[in-house]
């Protein structure tokens, strides 16, 4: 049963994430989080979220098996308080970042915003993940950080070191930065570069949005470079369709562990029995004793959280603190473990994790209310000084866990694109005969006397052309909706929408 956060989840490209997760999870938790910022018309994001209540009230009240928990919540991954509060309380098995200020021409009018949200706030997620070891971090980069390259198409091999915009320049410091924590604390994460993504109820600052806006209003659209612009359009469910497949497969780490489980110390091999302990697992995170309280946050403190995680599960027992890079785990003995029946599955799982190759520390909880320096020193010198057999050096306990030189980060970047640059004359004619059929427009309407060729903006890029073959040979999959099909359901949507 996962937990998963997604992050910019009213936006465009979110939202349809979250209808996908809600049509193929049986159960789990899904938690929302957006800041509704006025970019472009609030309404289109409120009509996203109002889809997803009604879709959870549908899904909940026809199928009775299906336990899919959902949590909006309004708010900014800049607020490093909300964004600690609610990992503290989810403990998210996956997170999907794609919360971002969007938008290339933006950018350089408005640059505070791309520093906010799009480094801060990835800063504050990737702390997050630091802190609450997840399975797998997501998140959306651009095809914008290719700038001005010019081999086509676009690989994610090629060097993308000359942004030509504020907002590519942030997406390439998420991917450096992403990096940079998976390496250091084998954090696995998979970055994401979209192709020009449309669809119904998409952002309307992009183009095929834009156009029809002012097409319906007697305006003429400016078509930039004179129209010898190529943009390889990627129709939203076919973005969705890549995030959900990469969800699914993190990066190897460098430093698995046993039995392949990742991070997570689960080795049950009875799926019931992990369910009913997962369960009550929960609910003593949930509800830790006060010893498990002021030693959960000392050791956060004191830089030793990062790895370890309140009452998890090895095999069938729940241990209170682990640590799977050092193999070791900490038990805090309440009066609950003088009990004869608790003291025999204390020996019991005691046995079984040292034939795991675990070592156990206990302390009572008078040791943690009077003696915590002591506790702290003894943890950290058995973690800095004893390393699982698959770890390479260990430095301080809380220092990175992969050095320059060793194996490579948990890490990957694939391109999501059509594979198939259209030329933007051939994207207006093909987006007129479809909001003529759908009768958007009228039939008589005259494109010619309300179109303009002009030169290029600054930040944009003559052609986007993405080379998706990592992602078929990795994930067995490339986008495959066409442009007129995509742009057919764009203008049937906006009919209805606008009820032009």
């Amino acid at each position: 049963m996962k937990t998963i956060l997604v992050t910019g989840s009213a936006g465009f490209i979110g939202s349809n994430l979250v209808k996908r997760l809600f049509k193929d999870m049986q159960e789990g938790t899904i938690v929302g989080i957006d800041n509704m910022n006025a970019y472009y018309d609030v309404s289109l994001k409120e009509y996203r979220l109002k889809e997803l209540e009604t879709l959870h009230s549908q899904l909940t009240l026809n199928s009775p098996l299906s336990t899919i928990n959902y949590h909006f919540v309004k708010g900014s991954i800049a607020d490093r308080e909300l964004i600690n509060k609610l990992f503290e309380e989810y403990h998210f098995d996956i997170v999907v970042n794609l919360a971002a200020q969007a938008g290339v021409r933006y950018s350089i009018e408005n640059p505070d915003v791309y520093i906010e949200s799009n480094i801060i706030g990835f800063y504050n997620i990737l702390e997050a993940c630091r802190h609450h070891p997840v399975e797998h971090l997501v998140y959306a980069s651009s095809s914008s950080v290719y700038g001005g390259n010019k081999k086509i198409p676009f690989s994610t091999d090629d060097r993308v070191d000359n942004p030509v915009s504020l907002y590519a320049a942030t997406k390439k410091s998420n991917e450096l930065m992403a990096h940079c924590y998976s390496k250091l604390y084998n954090i696995p994460s998979t970055g994401l570069r979209f192709f020009t993504v449309y669809g119904p109820a998409g952002r309307p600052d992009m183009a095929y949005f834009g156009f029809t806006n002012k097409l319906l209003k007697g305006e003429t659209i400016q078509i930039f470079n004179y129209g010898n612009c190529r943009r390889d359009f990627t129709y939203v469910d076919d973005i969705v369709e890549g995030i959900v497949r990469v969800m699914k497969k993190a990066p190897a780490s460098p430093h698995p562990s046993p039995k392949g489980k990742g991070d997570r110390g689960v080795h049950t091999a009875d799926p019931m029995m992990y369910g009913k302990l997962k369960e009550r697992a929960e609910e003593m995170r949930k509800n830790p004793t006060e010893a498990e309280s002021v030693l959960w946050n000392a050791l956060r403190d004191n830089g030793l959280g990062v790895k370890f995680r309140q009452q998890h599960i090895i095999e069938d027992f729940i241990v209170d603190f682990y640590c799977n890079e050092y193999k070791v785990t900490v038990e805090i003995d309440g009066k609950y473990h003088d009990r004869p029946e608790q003291k025999k599955s204390d020996e019991e799982r005691t046995a079984r994790l040292n034939e795991l190759g675990y070592t156990e520390l206990r302390f009572t909880n008078e040791e943690v209310f009077h003696d915590l320096d002591n506790i702290l020193k003894k943890i950290k010198t058995f973690c800095s000084g004893t390393p699982s057999p698959s770890g390479e050096g260990r430095g301080e306990a809380g220092t990175p866990l992969l050095q320059e030189g060793s194996e490579e980060a948990p890490y990957a970047v694939y391109n999501i694109g059509g594979g198939q640059p259209e030329n933007l004359l051939d994207f207006v004619n093909i987006l007129q005969e479809e909001l003529l059929r759908a009768g958007v427009l009228p039939q008589d309407y005259d494109f010619d006397a309300h179109k303009q060729l002009v030169p290029m903006q600054p930040g944009d890029v003559p052609v986007t052309y993405a080379d998706s073959s990592a992602l078929e040979r990795d994930f067995g999959f490339t986008p495959k909706i066409t442009l007129r099909e995509g742009l057919r359901k764009f203008a049937e949507w906006y009919k209805e929408y606008y009820g032009s």
